[in-house]
């Protein structure tokens, strides 16, 4: 099953226990195929070493976490170029998504909630997605 795991589900995973970090093991053991890109790899080291962020991280240790993300996940390079959302970095998931024939969004944000799917590619909530697939995954 392949998924884009949306930044800050994956935030989640690293710093707190529960569904998210259920869902990176998942991603971890091979049970699902996570899809992504150098933007979003690149939107996860920006927001681990920001100073607003109560988890500021030195540059080494988001690095470390980017580098660990990426040796799991299948890396696509983006072609596609969407405006659905007003936030770019929102477009460059469902990007991720469609280039890396994913057939999951997996997130927290709002904006791409209330799409609820795009181009045929379901956008859930972690709890959604595990819920759905409780009898296949090892948990």
């Amino acid at each position: 099953m392949r998924v884009v795991i949306d930044t800050n589900v994956l935030i989640s995973a690293t710093f707190w226990t529960g569904k998210p970090k259920q869902l990176l093991n998942k991603a971890r053991r091979g049970e699902v195929t996570l899809i992504s890109s150098k933007i979003l790899l690149d939107e996860l080291k920006e927001i681990l070493v920001r100073a607003d962020k109560p988890f500021k991280l030195s540059e080494n240790n988001a690095r470390r976490i980017v580098n660990a993300v990426h040796d799991m996940a299948e890396i696509v390079q983006t072609k596609s170029k969407f405006s659905v959302c007003k936030d770019e970095k929102d477009n460059c998931v469902l990007e991720c998504a469609v280039d890396g024939k994913a057939q999951w969004i997996i997130t927290g944000d709002m904006h791409l909630l209330k799409l609820q799917s795009f181009q045929g590619i379901p956008i859930v909530r972690v709890t959604e997605f595990l819920s759905k697939f409780k009898d296949t995954l090892i948990p």
